[in-house]
């Protein structure tokens, strides 16, 4: 009888990928915390490998250079975010899709699709450092710029659309595009400036109870917001 031989080349290959995706996203998530830190042109390749415990060579090995490497982390916060606000995305667009909608209704479903948005921000599932990392971003724009606003993109025009309904103007006017981004700077404030907040408020961190005054704040002021146009 001929023994069947151990697919061990095989085995031993799947091995090396697994170890390979494995140090390939220890390097993006260490980046993540180096760049939103220094910024790019004060982060150096070296303290991101150090720090992920890999070989120097490995950043132009899976992702060519510095700036592959940044895009790469741009794309993982972006994609990351997009993700995970997805489900309440989809929730909401259905929602507007509804015949015979109120005022009421439009803005019930507009405001727990903002206070999800605070959830995902400010909850432990979504690091400060992704937050420093966009402030950066916004302040300072580079290529990855675009990588972050075109996940960012179906979410704004969600929202638009939510505006213009509660508001009976053009989701593309101006007046309706500012108003929303209005809106969501009252969760962005929460964790780009995050030290000041907690220190002004005498918090530690972002609990459950500091989260629910961020949520009972947004409620109160889409009430007031958009309570002349019912």
């Amino acid at each position: 009888m001929v023994k069947k031989s151990k697919p061990v080349a095989a085995s031993g290959h799947s091995a090396c990928q697994d170890r390979s995706e494995r140090t390939r996203q220890r390097l993006i998530e260490v980046a993540v915390e180096v760049f939103a830190e220094l910024g790019y042109e004060a982060a150096s390749t070296r303290t991101i490998v150090e720090r992920a415990q890999a070989n120097l060579v490995s950043i132009p090995y899976y992702f060519g250079s510095k700036k592959g490497l940044y895009h790469a982390v741009a794309e993982y916060i972006a994609s990351n975010i997009a993700e995970r606000f997805r489900p309440a995305r989809e929730h909401a667009r259905e929602g507007l899709l509804k015949p015979g909608l109120t005022h009421d209704e439009i803005l019930r479903m507009f405001t727990e699709l903002i206070v999800e948005y605070a959830h995902l921000m400010l909850g432990v599932e979504s690091p400060s450092s992704w937050g420093q990392f966009i402030y950066r971003e916004q302040f300072d724009p580079t290529e990855a710029f675009e990588i972050i606003y075109a996940k960012f993109l179906p979410a704004f025009e969600l929202g638009f659309e939510y505006v213009s309904r509660l508001t009976k103007k053009p989701a593309d006017a101006s007046e309706t595009r500012i108003q929303f981004l209005a809106i969501l700077s009252m969760v962005k404030f929460a964790r780009i400036d995050q030290s000041s907040v907690l220190r002004t408020m005498g918090w530690k961190s972002f609990g459950k109870e500091e989260i629910r005054i961020v949520e009972n704040m947004l409620r109160n002021n889409l009430h007031k917001l958009f309570a002349r146009s019912a």
